[in-house]
């Protein structure tokens, strides 16, 4: 029975792609996936069939197996071949347009939502510029990608320290979420590498804590820089509360909770107050989530497309950790219990619930794949865990390994499939850097001249209609194409005049004028794609 089991992912992948259309989580050619699972149940029934038999000497076998170390190395160097340029995966265009822009007008991005991630992806592109090497913003992120690709590398590389020899590694690779660092243009690639940082900080001394302020106050200031690189961090408050509840002495447990909530505030408070009120210009209140959080309906909450998704977003980023973790959960209940009683692991847990609290209660507005990142935080601690039970078995588990080889191609196929670019959408980019260009000599003194408080609004606005205007001049004809620029410029005169006169200070006019407009925002991007671009200014 529980060598059957471990078909599972084979026929999983086979069944998928049966189903009327192929699911989001295989991007690859489906008859590669057919080919592999075909090829890997052959294989995975002679390795069962040898180890039935005595055929294999485990012993001998270790010795022939590569360090996980030169396993990392040769797959950084696949990182660096196959970067994911697929821009239907994640914020895409929408979030590079925003960086370059905000960074032109105003130095650099930012948002609440974001703080560190926008300021460090801006920074490093400021920089980069400066020095001649290039201004797309995409080679800023890339580099910050890749240093945290390294870094997944290296702290894992950290955990498995005492069994080199295991193919531990290999778990890492398996994991959907490691394409974060394959150049992966996002802000999700920084804020992952300091949850790794908290975790190798929990593993540190969660163990057998001498002194239980160096974890509460280190895991407190983690959490808190977490969250100024990403807001979702703010689910690890669980973690913290949970760290606070078992490992502070009743005699310092107000102590601690105050000193604690102190530490996390100095170190987040200036950072909102400032970019709040006393920046120029302030954050735009009108897109962060932190005052308009995009929680999930209750109403779906307990729905089949509810569960498709998160089922979807767990196939993806943790096939195999998950599967592996099942199957002790179910198969070794005694080696299970051991390792559930071990306090870093507990802890480890509580962070899978935290981020799964995220996936469960948050509302994915781009859908899939493009939210497979922001919903998908959990991967880590989960890939932690499995990494953590294989390398504290006493034997190298023989069977386990084509499942887990099998599933470290499936991501080696994903990150093939995903290097591929759409030629038109790198075309719309390249225009688009050319708008921004233009866009910010031309108009930066009008945006100055506003009210800090208005002033990336409007310019989020205003190039909005600029851009529509200056891509659809540039598209092949097309019957709505004069009315979609005429359109876009009167919507960038009423929009001017809205801000000059006040008129957008109440809320009803500003509402009015955001319905109409969205509706020409609607038309344009269905006829950009619709339409060739004839007439490229580059």
């Amino acid at each position: 029975m529980k060598s059957l089991v471990l078909y599972i992912p084979y026929l999983f992948v086979l069944v998928a792609l049966v189903l009327p259309s192929k699911p989001w989580f295989f991007p690859g050619d489906a008859y590669t996936y057919i080919l592999l699972s075909i090829a890997f149940i052959f294989i995975q029934s002679i390795v069962l069939y040898g180890k039935r038999n005595n055929i294999w000497d485990i012993q001998t076998l270790v010795k022939f197996l590569p360090p996980n170390w030169l396993i990392a190395s040769f797959y950084f160097l696949f990182m660096l071949i196959f970067p994911l340029r697929n821009r239907n995966w994640g914020d895409g265009i929408l979030l590079l347009e925003t960086n370059l822009l905000e960074t032109k007008l105003f130095g650099f991005q930012f948002t609440l939502d974001e703080i560190l991630e926008s300021i460090l992806h801006s920074n490093l592109n400021q920089v980069l510029t400066f020095f001649h090497i290039s201004d797309d913003p995409v080679v800023s992120y890339s580099i910050l990608s890749y240093l945290a690709g390294v870094f997944f590398l290296f702290g894992f590389l950290i955990l498995g320290k005492n069994k080199t020899k295991d193919l531990s590694i290999l778990i890492l690779l398996s994991s959907g979420g490691i394409l974060l660092g394959f150049g992966y243009a996002e802000h999700y690639t920084l804020v992952t590498a300091v949850h790794l940082c908290l975790y190798l900080f929990l593993y540190r001394y969660v163990k057998d804590p001498k002194d239980s302020d160096i974890l509460l106050y280190g895991s407190t200031c983690i959490v808190a820089l977490s969250m100024l690189f990403h807001l979702v961090s703010g689910y690890l408050v669980i973690l913290l509360v949970y760290l606070w509840y078992n490992h502070s002495p009743k005699e310092k447990k107000i102590k601690h909770l105050v000193f604690c909530t102190l530490l996390g505030s100095l170190i987040l408070f200036p950072w909102f107050l400032y970019f709040s009120i006393f920046h120029d210009p302030i954050v735009d209140q009108n897109s962060t989530h932190l005052i308009h959080p995009p929680f999930y309906p209750m109403k779906r909450w307990i729905s089949l497309n509810h569960l498709k998704e998160i089922s979807s977003v767990l196939v993806w980023n943790v096939f195999f950790s998950a599967f592996y973790l099942l199957y002790q959960w179910r198969f070794q209940k005694e080696n299970w219990k051991q390792f559930i009683s071990n306090q870093t692991h507990q802890t480890l847990f509580v962070a899978v619930f935290c981020f799964f609290l995220h996936g469960f209660l948050h509302n994915p507005q781009l859908g899939f794949p493009a939210d497979w990142d922001l919903m998908g935080f959990y991967w880590l601690p989960i890939t932690i865990l499995a990494f953590m039970y294989w390398s504290e078995e006493k034997f190298l588990s023989l069977e386990w390994i084509p499942v887990l080889v099998f599933s470290v191609i499936l991501v080696m196929v994903s990150a093939i499939t995903l290097n591929k670019s759409n030629t038109k959408v790198d075309l719309v980019w390249e225009i688009t850097k050319k708008a921004i260009h233009r866009y910010a000599d031309e108009n930066q003194s009008i945006i100055q001249s506003l009210p800090k408080a208005d002033k990336k609004f409007f310019a989020k606005g205003d190039f909005l209609f600029f851009k529509g205007e200056y891509i659809t001049k540039q598209l092949c004809d097309f019957p709505e194409k004069e009315f979609i620029i005429n359109k876009m410029i009167n919507h960038r005169k009423d929009w001017k005049a809205g801000f000059l006169n006040g008129k957008f200070k109440i809320k009803s006019e500003l509402n009015v004028f955001l319905t109409e407009a969205t509706k020409t925002n609607v038309l344009y991007l269905k006829s950009l794609e619709a339409n060739m671009i004839c007439h490229p200014k580059l």
